[in-house]
């Protein structure tokens, strides 16, 4: 490659980070996304996990907007129980278009089956949104490990 041809990609290079970098405005004050967790409404599952094996759960969830873009999968743990939420950033935008009626999308995560506190079964808790009473509800799956 000559010198020239690497001199010019690099200062098309330099205008266009240049350009994104004055056309952004970055207002502290004002933030212009947020992170939000998003209903599952459905998980694929083992029949039951085998100590030291490791296993793809599928997770199908539901953006409300098109301003919403998937992040990642959000976990706590204790013991054998855990919560588990499909986490998004959210643009805020006046002009997004709902996505009801279209299908859910699926992430996937990998869990490692090592249990350490001797017990006999993981319980996996979903996300599924707020109740009625605004509290966080949950889909609920108990997984056996194999002995």
């Amino acid at each position: 490659m000559n010198i020239e041809k690497v001199f010019m990609k690099k200062l098309i290079l330099f205008f266009a980070a240049l350009f994104l970098l004055t056309s952004c405005s970055f207002d502290e004050d004002n933030p212009q996304f947020h992170v939000a967790f998003v209903p599952v409404v459905g998980v694929e599952m083992p029949e039951y996990f085998v100590h030291g094996e490791n296993y793809e759960i599928k997770v199908k969830y539901q953006r409300p907007t098109d301003c919403y873009f998937y992040d990642g999968f959000h976990y706590e743990e204790k013991n054998n129980a855990l919560v588990i939420a499909v986490q998004t950033l959210v643009i805020e935008d006046s002009n997004c278009a709902s996505l009801d009626g279209v299908e859910p999308e699926e992430a996937s995560f990998t869990f490692a089956c090592s249990p350490t506190y001797g017990g006999s079964s993981y319980l996996f808790k979903f996300y599924t949104g707020k109740n009625e009473d605004g509290t966080n509800s949950y889909m609920e799956v108990e997984v056996p490990i194999a002995q």
